[in-house]
Parts: C-alpha cells; structure tokens; sequence
C-alpha cells in the first residue's frame, strides 16, 4: 500500500513537468496595419502507469503509457486598436509507452519528445495557420469598434 502511495505521488509531479519550450512569430498583413503574433508553447507531457511488478519468479508487466500535448500562448498586437491574448491546445502530439515505472522514465520520455521534435513543430504551425482567421476576425472587429 505504502508503494502504490509513493508511486501515485511519483506520478503527479511527473504529470506537470513540461519537456520542452517552443516560439514561432506571424506577423500578417490587415488593412488597418500589420497585425504582429508572438506564439509560445510548451509541451505536457502526461503518463498513466499500467501493469503490475512481478513477485519473485514472476515477470514484470509495468509499462508507462504516455501522451504529449501543445500548449500555446499567442499574443498580437494591432497598434493601439487591438491587443489580444488566446490560448491554443493541441492534444496527442506524441504518444507511447515505455516498460517500466513512469517516474524513473522522465528524463526518457523527455528525450523521446525532443526526438520527436518535427511533429511538434508541425503541430505549432497548424495550430498558428488555424489561429489565423480569428486573429484576422479579432482585428477587424477592433478597428470597426475604435
């Protein structure tokens, strides 16, 4: 009981740790002057911890099942007329599993993210053209309001 306890504890810090930080800035051409996006994002990544440790004699069938997610903190500016903060998810950018407990394969997991490092670029960018018509939307209703 004592080891499920410390293992659960284990797994909820490893649940908040972030892999790895990204940036990309858009800066998009609007009638009333450009329109200029920063986009921040970072990775969660979040584990759940399947199996059982095997008793003397007996194999073990611990495996650490994870998943990677994007988030992304986009902030634009328009002049004075607009300034807008929103925030993007991506989920399942990456995804596995690992034999073993979850807590002693952090820094693993954080390696096989990094490797994995085209997908998640790949996923801030769909994310930033997705972004692109309510930026578009958020600018035009700004300059009509002002």
């Amino acid at each position: 009981m004592i080891k499920r306890a410390l293992c659960s504890a284990a797994l909820a810090a490893c649940l908040a740790s972030p892999a790895l930080a990204l940036e990309h800035e858009v800066v998009i051409d609007h009638t009333a002057g450009p329109i200029a996006a920063d986009y921040r994002g970072s990775i969660r990544i979040e584990t759940k911890q399947i199996g059982t440790a095997g008793v003397a004699g007996r194999p073990s069938t611990l495996q650490c099942k994870w998943t990677a997610s994007l988030d992304v903190e986009r902030v634009a500016k328009l002049g004075a007329a607009l300034q807008s903060r929103r925030t993007l998810t991506s989920d399942d950018v990456a995804g596995g599993s690992r034999p073993g407990w979850c807590p002693t394969n952090a820094q693993g997991l954080d390696k096989l993210v990094d490797a994995r490092g085209q997908n998640v670029r790949a996923a801030l960018l769909a994310l930033v053209e997705r972004d692109r018509a309510t930026l578009v939307a958020e600018a035009d209703t700004a300059t009509t309001r002002g």
